[in-house]
C-alpha cells in the first residue's frame, strides 16, 4: 500500500478568544484561527476548549471545518465552559478524512476548588479524550485526542497517587489502539514533563514525540504534544505562536 501525507495538527483555542486565558465576556475571533488553519491546511484537526453551543449557534469545530471546506467534524462536550455563558468547553476533531466510532471518555474528576487572590473560585472542570478512527481512502488510522486537568493552577502534581487511575485510563488506550494499527495521539497534557506520567507508552517504543522540549504557551511551558506509532513515518514539526495562549503544533507524517 502506498504511504499516505498526511498532516496532523492539535491546537487549544480557548474558545476562540485571543490573549490571555480564563478571559470572560470577551468576543471569540475565530476568523483569527480560520486564517492560520488554511495557511497551514492540516487534513487532521485536534481541538482543545472548542465552544460548543448544543445546536443554538454553529459550535466552533463546525465552523472551522467549514473555513476549511473539510466534510468531517465531530464535537464533544466535556464541561460548562468559564469563558462564555450557555456553551460548553469541547474536544473537537476537524478531518478531510470520514471520522468513525468516535467515543468520549471522561477521566475521573476530584473535585478541587482554590480561591484566587482576586477572590474567584475555582473548581476543576470535567476532561477527557476521544478514542476514534479515521479512514484514510481505506486505510484506517487510530486517533487519540484530549485535554488533561491544569492541576498546577491548584497546586497539585500530576504525579500525585490520586491521578493514577486517570492516567492508566490514557496508558491503556494508547496502547490498545496503537497496538490494532496506525495511531496518532494529540494531546493538551497541561504538564511540561511527559515521560513523568506516559513513560510506559514512550520508553516501550510504542509511540514517539513528534516534538519535545519545545515550548507551546508564552510563559515557555511545553503542553501541547503530537506522539504517534510506530508504523508512521515523521517528516517534518511545526510549533507556530499565535495571539492565542497556544501555540499552533502540527506533525507531518507518511502513514
Amino acid at each position: 500500500m502506498v504511504p499516505t501525507p498526511l498532516k496532523v495538527a492539535t491546537w487549544n483555542i480557548g474558545g476562540g478568544i485571543l490573549g490571555e486565558s480564563h478571559q470572560r465576556g470577551v468576543s471569540p475571533s475565530l476568523d483569527y484561527y480560520a486564517s492560520f488553519l488554511v495557511e497551514h491546511r492540516p487534513d487532521v484537526l485536534c481541538l482543545q476548549e472548542a465552544h460548543d453551543y448544543h445546536g443554538r449557534q454553529v459550535g466552533q469545530a463546525e465552523y472551522l471545518a467549514k473555513c476549511l471546506g473539510y466534510p468531517h467534524f465531530a464535537s464533544f462536550p466535556t464541561s460548562a465552559s468559564h469563558m462564555a455563558e450557555n456553551a460548553s468547553l469541547a474536544l473537537g476533531v476537524v478531518s478531510r478524512f470520514p471520522i468513525d466510532d468516535a467515543v468520549y471518555k471522561q477521566f475521573p474528576n476530584p473535585g478541587l476548588s482554590i480561591v484566587r487572590p482576586d477572590g474567584q473560585k475555582w473548581s476543576l472542570h470535567d476532561k477527557g479524550y476521544v478514542v476514534a478512527r479515521l479512514d484514510l481512502d481505506g486505510q484506517p488510522l487510530g486517533l487519540i485526542t484530549g485535554h488533561c486537568f491544569p492541576l498546577h493552577h491548584f497546586g497539585i502534581s500530576p504525579t500525585e497517587p490520586m491521578f493514577a487511575q486517570m492516567w492508566e485510563m490514557l496508558r491503556a488506550d494508547l496502547l490498545t489502539v496503537g497496538g490494532a494499527g496506525p495511531t496518532v495521539a494529540a494531546v493538551d497534557l497541561n504538564h511540561a514533563r511527559l515521560t513523568d506520567i506516559l513513560s510506559e507508552v514512550l520508553h516501550s517504543g510504542h509511540y514517539f514525540n513528534a516534538f519535545d522540549a519545545t515550548p507551546t504557551t508564552p510563559f515557555g511551558m511545553q503542553k501541547d504534544y503530537i506522539l504517534y506509532g510506530q508504523a508512521i513515518r515523521l517528516l517534518t514539526t511545526t510549533v507556530a505562536t499565535t495571539d492565542s495562549d497556544h501555540s499552533y503544533c502540527q506533525a507531518s507524517f507518511l502513514v
